[in-house]
């Protein structure tokens, strides 16, 4: 996968750690929660309290060993450098990153566009499901399977601004 096809990117806010992942497929689910009470002879009532909770579903390949390649990307914070992880990488990451107070994950889905501006969705995000698939013939670049828990998108549109 050439690095100009690299749209989806996660950072570890309280270390140095930020990868651009080559994901293959992207899943947003909201789920939301009405409350339904039962009445007697009657249609149950239904109330909406705006419960809701996305989760993002990333599915993408990943080098086994020879990962650590990088690719420089403007965001929010400035231009960065990403690194594209390894297997090993990536199973650090589900048990070394977490979400609390001191540590945000940030996971970041770049939009099409024109090449001339960079837009993007940014998500506070928590680590659910991390699942790597080593299969016969291709066990150097294993699928990933990741799944978070998010926030609402914070969107960066900068070509919305201008004249």
């Amino acid at each position: 996968m050439a690095t100009e096809d690299l749209n989806v990117f996660i950072k570890n806010t309280s270390t140095t750690e930020k990868y651009a992942l080559q994901v293959e497929k992207i899943t947003l689910a909201i789920q939301k929660n009405p409350v339904q009470i039962a009445a007697p002879k009657m249609s149950p009532y239904l109330f909406d309290l705006g419960i809701y909770k996305p989760i993002i579903t990333l599915v993408g390949v990943v080098d086994d060993q020879s990962g650590g390649g990088t690719v420089g990307v403007t965001l929010d914070s400035g231009s960065e450098t990403y690194r594209i992880p390894t297997a090993y990488q990536m199973s650090r990451m589900s048990t070394d990153w977490w979400y609390d107070s001191g540590q945000s994950i940030y996971l970041y889905i770049l939009n099409p566009d024109n090449g001339v501006y960079v837009s993007f969705f940014r998500y506070t995000s928590a680590l659910q499901n991390l699942a790597l698939d080593y299969m016969a013939a291709s066990e150097e670049r294993p699928t990933f399977s990741m799944t978070l828990a998010c926030s609402r998108a914070k969107s960066y549109y900068p070509h919305f601004n201008e004249g």
